[in-house]
């Protein structure tokens, strides 16, 4: 067991945050904490941490438990360069390497026999023994891994202190990577990541040893990796074995069963009532009534389940069919700046299809979906409109919403046909209520202005939805709400979302930006991703529409990329069993006492070591291109 917590209780002033908590965390349980925003997620981290102290109870961790904490939009300073400050990590395995280095040049300087030879050979063998026990030959390899998957590498010789927020919080997450601590404590390490380096951070996650305990909104990731749920609801935490699917079909089966137990109960207190009133005052069944009374005084009173906050209602409809092709667009090149995107683009969206976007950050996924919303006399003839399409966009800036506005004015002004009541009946059911509906659009949270923007769109008669990170700052309920919005909507949409359980839930196909071409997928986000990461050779697959394919030479250089990782496989796996079978013959006491036998082997050693790091850091790089 690494960590326990008894009786939990914490405040902040005179609202309670979560009380009665009894937690535990055993070895290789992956904990996903879930909650409403607001609901405490973050405080219990800072508890677990200790950066937080609890209003009552207690929390034990094991001895010498070594955690690692990465907050929110984390301050990561350093005036090191990003792999310099992640190689700092290994300074024990460095020290090492080097001191093997001294110790085989002194050997090389004192006789052979000699009793300074022997206790040198001795402690060159225990030192390489230690050396091959820590991978300390692997430790710029590891770094270089950690950095090439979580995007970073193009970072690697650039201080610390000049990066963004979004890429300190990347780095924070890769140096935590690379300490690998008993007990991993993350708070929503997912944000911002592409599919990619999600599907890297989830796979490195899973061959981990360390025990995980992560805050995330993405579901998919929770699905992946998670073994148990804590779900913070009613200042109450409550434990559930199970990924995210299952913790959502245990609360149902818990929230069916705590209804079922309070409504028996109900019964059997009204029925014993009924007695009491009807027999108290009758002499010959007084006696039997104030024994009913007394059963009643006696039973646990259970309170009657707390409901979940009530999700928004979601509901986008429209009048009229569009054509068959709401959205054709023929020879776009995209650009930003001198850097092009996506070069002679044809895609054709066909009605009723729900196509999402993805691609690496920065590929254009955004840039493109804004394109086709304001399409401008400049894309005459390449962004076509299909007959009788009403268009609704989601930015995911909310930049058309005006912060001077109050919340009920932003939606009355843009849809000036509606009444008060309909207005502030549309604004409900997204959740903004009376409290809400007179504040400034500035004042709003990012939750709540998601809300707006898509009430917004709600109003209007859409028959093509534009949707660009639609779920940023959107609770679980929320997006779970929103799913199911769109899947009933029978309009046409095209959307660009980091969050795959949502894409997963929603697409009829998949749009990917890859190295400035667009291919289409057929299926939702599992049925994308067995195509792509399981068969990286056979990537391209038959579209959906008519898209723009890879040419023969970039299939050519696929193959041939595939092809060349084999073959740094074959030579990795041949390499470490020569280095193997050089540690063999270095322990044998005969060897390790004869100087001219032991040379020429810590000479092979040491080449070993250095190709062998050679070839994985050219299998790392390759890997990302194939």
């Amino acid at each position: 067991m690494l960590l326990q917590m008894f009786d939990g209780c914490f405040k902040y002033g005179d609202v309670t945050i979560f009380d009665h908590a009894n937690l535990e965390v055993n070895e290789q349980n992956n904990i996903g904490l879930v909650g409403a925003n607001g609901a405490g997620k973050s405080t219990l981290l800072k508890c677990i941490v200790d950066q937080a102290e609890l209003f009552s109870g207690s929390i034990y961790r094991k001895n010498g438990l070594t955690m690692g904490y990465l907050k929110q939009n984390c301050q990561f300073d350093s005036s090191r360069t990003l792999f310099d400050e992640m190689m700092s990590v290994f300074d024990e395995h460095i020290k090492l390497v080097n001191q093997i280095a001294q110790v085989s040049a002194e050997l090389a300087t004192v006789s052979e026999g000699s009793d300074q030879y022997k206790a040198l050979s001795n402690k060159y063998n225990r030192l390489t023994v230690q050396a091959d026990v820590m991978e300390a030959y692997q430790v710029e390899v590891k770094v270089k891994q950690v950095l090439n998957g979580m995007g970073m590498m193009c970072f690697a010789d650039r201080v610390v202190d000049t990066l963004s927020g979004g890429e300190k919080t990347k780095a924070a997450l890769c140096k935590l990577l690379l300490q690998k601590p008993e007990l991993l404590i993350l708070d929503e390490p997912t944000n911002h990541l592409d599919y990619k380096t999600l599907d890297w951070l989830e796979n490195f996650l899973k061959d981990s040893k360390s025990t995980l305990i992560v805050v995330s909104h993405d579901r998919y990731f929770l699905d992946k990796l998670c073994t148990h749920i804590w779900d913070i609801q009613h200042q109450q935490i409550t434990c559930y074995k199970g990924n995210y699917t299952k913790y959502k079909l245990l609360k149902a089966e818990k929230r069916a069963l705590e209804q079922k137990e309070y409504e028996r109960q109900q019964r059997e207190i009204a029925k014993l009532q009924d007695y009491i009133d009807r027999n108290k005052v009758r002499a010959s069944t007084a006696d039997m009534a104030k024994s009913r009374e007394k059963q009643l005084e006696r039973m646990t009173i259970l309170s009657a389940p707390q409901a979940d906050e009530r999700p928004p209602r979601f509901v986008f409809d429209y009048t009229s069919e569009p054509s068959e092709f709401p959205v054709s667009i023929k020879g776009l090149t995209l650009a930003y700046g001198s850097n092009v995107l996506l070069s002679n683009l044809n895609f054709v969206l066909g009605r009723g299809q729900k196509v999402a976007l993805l691609g690496l950050n920065g590929s254009g996924k955004s840039t493109l979906i804004r394109r086709i919303a304001a399409a401008n006399p400049q894309d005459l003839g390449k962004i076509v409109f299909g007959k009788n399409v009403r268009t609704g966009f989601y930015d995911q800036e909310n930049l058309n919403l005006q912060g001077n506005l109050r919340v009920i004015d932003q939606l009355w002004f843009d849809n000036t046909r509606m009444s008060q009541t309909e207005v502030r009946g549309l604004l409900a059911k997204v959740t903004l209520g009376a409290d809400d509906v007179y504040k400034l659009v500035s004042e709003l949270s990012g939750g709540e202005r998601a809300k707006l923007g898509l009430a917004m769109i709600m109003a209007k008669d859409c028959n093509l939805l534009l949707l660009d990170e639609p779920t940023n700052h959107l609770d679980l309920p929320s997006r779970e709400a929103l799913e199911e919005a769109l899947r009933s909507y029978t309009g046409t949409v095209l959307f660009v979302s980091h969050d795959r359980y949502f894409v997963n839930a929603i697409s009829t196909s998949i749009a990917e930006i890859d190295q400035g071409a667009l291919n289409v997928y057929q299926g939702n986000y599992d049925d994308f991703a067995q195509k792509t990461f399981a068969q990286p050779d056979k990537k391209v697959t038959k579209p959906v529409t008519q898209t723009g394919y890879r040419n023969a030479k970039q299939r050519a250089e696929q193959t041939n990329n595939a092809r060349k990782l084999k073959q740094l496989e074959q030579t990795i796996t041949q390499l470490e069993e020569q280095i193997q079978d050089i540690n063999n013959q270095l322990a044998n006491p005969t060897v390790a006492s004869d100087y001219s036998k032991m040379s020429p082997l810590l000479q092979q050693l040491e080449q070993c070591n250095l190709q062998l790091e050679e070839t994985m850091l050219l299998w790392e790089e390759l890997s990302q291109l194939v």
